[in-house]
C-alpha cells in the first residue's frame, strides 16, 4: 500500500523459480504488509484462499448477521491471544473488559462497513504493524486518494501528488470542515502501527478512512476537491538511470509486492555494474516479498541475519514452581527452564529464539559503493533489504529512520472476504536490540522541509549525490 497504492494485493509471484526450495510471498492490505514462507504444497492453499476471496467479492452483503458477528468476534479474540503484542490487552487482570467492549460495539453496528471498522479498531489496539484485520468488501471504498501527506514541521504536508492543483509542500489545513490534526485524532484508532510516528505516517495510506469526495483546504485558504472515483492509480515501476554516466547510477524501487519490481532492479544492477556508486532509493517502499536476490547482488561483504523470536504459550495447570522442583531445574525441558509462569491464567510463556548467524557474500556481488535512500515509509521487506547494509557497513544509509515493523503473520481466513493477520514472529537486530517500533536509523540523517518540497529539491537524493562525489574512506 504502498505509498499511494492502497488496494488489496493478495498473492504475488514467487521470489525464486518454482522448485523444491522454499519461497516467500506477502499479502498486503492498506498500509500494512506481511509475508509467510511456504513450499510448493502451500500453493494449493493459496489457490483455495483466492477462490474464497473471489466468491466473497461476487456475493457481497451489506450486513453481517448476528450469528456471524458473534463467531467472527469470538475467533478474533481467541486467535489474537497468540499475538506477541496481546499480553497486556488479554491479561486476566483486565477481566476481559477490552473484548467485552468490542463485542458490545460489534453487536450494535448497523451494516458490514461499521462492523469492519469496529473490528479493525479492536485489533489496532495491539499497536502492532503486522497484526491487523481486513475485509475485501472494503475494497470498494478503498480507491486511492491520488496524493500522500505526512506530518512535517508541525503541519500535515503534501509530499507527493498526482492531482491538479495539489502540489508537494502544500499544507493541509482542513479535510472538509475538520481540521487536519483533528481528522487524524478521530481516525488513528483504526490504524495498525508499531509506533506513534508510524500512526501518523500511515494515515493517508488508508483511503477507506476518507470520504469518496472531499475538499482539502490548504494554506492561503486555497481549496482542492478530491474525487476518488475519477482517479486511476498509475502502475508502479522500478526505474533506473545514470546520474553521471559511467560513474553514478540511480535505481528507484517503489515496492516489492510483485516479483517484476525486484527483477527490474536486478536488471539495472547488472546494467550499472561499471558504476563507481550505485544509489538505491527505497523511500516509501511498503515492502512485499523479501528481496533476497537483490541483497545477494549488492552485498559484497559478510553480514549478520536478523535475530528472531516467537513465544510458546502452553497450558500448565499442574505446573508448580515449588521449592522442590526449583532444586532440580535440569530435570525440566530446556524451554520450561525459561518459562514465565502466570498463576492467573495457568499459562507458561517461553521464548523461542533463533537467527543472528553470518551470511557470506556472493562472489558476483556489485563491487562499487552503495548508498541507500530511506525514510519512515520503508517498512517490512524494505527494511529486510536495508538491515544487512546497516549491520555490515557495506553501504551508506541516507535519509530518515525506517518504520520498524516486520515479521511473519499467521493468517486466519473467515471465508467471507475477511481475514485476520497475527504477528507471531518478531525480528531483532543481530545484537539482540529492539527493531519493532524503532526502525533502522540512517548513517547520514537528512529531513525533508516544506521549503524543499515546494521548490522541488530532493534534499535526500542531493545529499547522496554529494556523498557519491567524495572519495571512499
Amino acid at each position: 500500500m504502498q505509498r499511494l497504492a492502497s488496494e488489496m494485493s493478495i498473492v504475488h509471484e514467487t521470489a525464486e523459480s518454482l522448485d523444491t526450495r522454499k519461497i516467500d510471498w506477502q499479502a498486503t492490505v492498506p498500509s500494512r504488509r506481511f509475508h509467510v514462507r511456504i513450499d510448493l504444497l502451500a500453493l494449493l492453499l493459496i489457490i483455495v484462499f483466492l477462490g474464497n476471496i473471489l466468491r466473497a467479492q461476487t456475493g457481497r452483503s451489506e450486513k453481517v448477521g448476528t450469528e456471524e458477528q458473534l463467531f467472527i468476534a469470538a475467533q478474533v479474540y481467541s486467535q489474537l491471544q497468540m499475538s506477541l503484542s496481546a499480553r497486556e490487552l488479554f491479561h486476566p487482570a483486565t477481566d476481559g473488559a477490552p473484548y467485552k467492549d468490542y463485542l458490545r460495539k460489534a453487536l450494535e453496528t448497523d451494516g458490514r462497513h461499521q462492523f469492519d471498522l469496529t473490528t479493525i479498531e479492536f485489533v489496532a489496539r495491539l499497536h502492532d504493524g503486522h497484526t491487523f484485520f481486513w475485509d475485501t468488501w472494503l475494497d470498494k471504498s478503498n480507491q486511492p486518494l491520488g496524493f500522500y501527506a505526512a506530518p512535517l514541521g508541525g503541519y500535515w504536508v503534501v509530499q507527493t501528488s498526482l492531482l491538479p492543483g495539489l502540489k508537494p509542500g502544500d499544507v493541509i489545513v482542513r479535510i472538509d470542515h475538520t481540521p487536519a490534526e483533528s481528522f487524524f485524532q478521530q481516525q488513528q484508532r483504526y490504524i495498525a502501527a508499531s509506533s506513534a510516528a508510524a500512526l501518523r505516517h500511515n494515515l493517508f495510506l488508508l483511503p477507506y478512512l476518507f470520504p469518496e469526495h472531499f475538499t482539502l483546504t490548504l494554506d492561503g485558504d486555497r481549496k482542492v476537491t478530491v474525487d476518488r472515483e475519477k482517479f486511476k492509480q498509475p502502475e508502479q515501476k522500478t526505474e533506473g538511470r545514470w546520474l553521471k554516466p559511467g560513474v553514478t547510477a540511480y535505481i528507484r524501487i517503489p515496492a516489492f509486492f510483485h516479483l517484476p519490481l525486484e527483477e527490474k532492479a536486478l536488471d539495472y544492477v547488472y546494467q550499472f555494474q561499471s558504476a563507481k556508486t550505485l544509489i538505491i532509493d527505497v523511500r516509501n517502499n511498503g515492502g512485499g516479498i523479501p528481496p533476497k536476490r537483490l541483497i545477494q547482488a549488492l552485498m559484497g561483504r559478510p553480514y549478520h541475519e536478523w535475530k528472531q523470536s516467537t513465544t510458546l504459550r502452553l497450558p500448565l495447570v499442574d505446573f508448580d514452581q515449588d521449592e522442590e522442583k526449583n532444586k532440580n531445574p535440569t530435570n525440566l525441558p530446556e524451554f520450561l527452564r525459561n518459562c514465565k509462569y502466570s498463576p492467573d491464567d495457568h499459562l507458561c510463556s517461553a521464548p523461542l529464539t533463533w537467527g543472528g548467524g553470518v551470511v557470506e557474500p556472493s562472489p558476483n556481488a556489485f563491487r562499487g559503493r552503495v548508498i541507500l535512500l530511506v525514510d519512515g515509509g520503508c517498512v517490512s521487506a524494505c527494511e529486510e533489504l536495508v538491515e544487512p547494509f546497516k549491520d555490515s557497513g557495506r553501504g551508506v544509509i541516507v535519509g530518515e529512520t525506517t518504520e520498524g515493523s516486520s515479521g511473519v503473520p499467521y493468517v486466519y481466513d473467515f471465508h467471507n472476504g475477511m481475514t485476520l493477520a497475527i504477528s507471531v514472529k518478531r525480528l531483532y537486530f543481530p545484537d539482540g536490540s529492539e527493531f519493532e517500533g524503532v526502525g533502522i536509523k540512517p548513517d547520514v540523517e537528512v529531513h525533508l522541509t516544506i521549503e524543499s518540497l515546494k521548490s522541488g529539491h530532493d534534499v535526500i537524493l542531493e545529499k547522496a549525490i554529494e556523498l557519491a562525489g567524495k572519495p571512499v574512506r
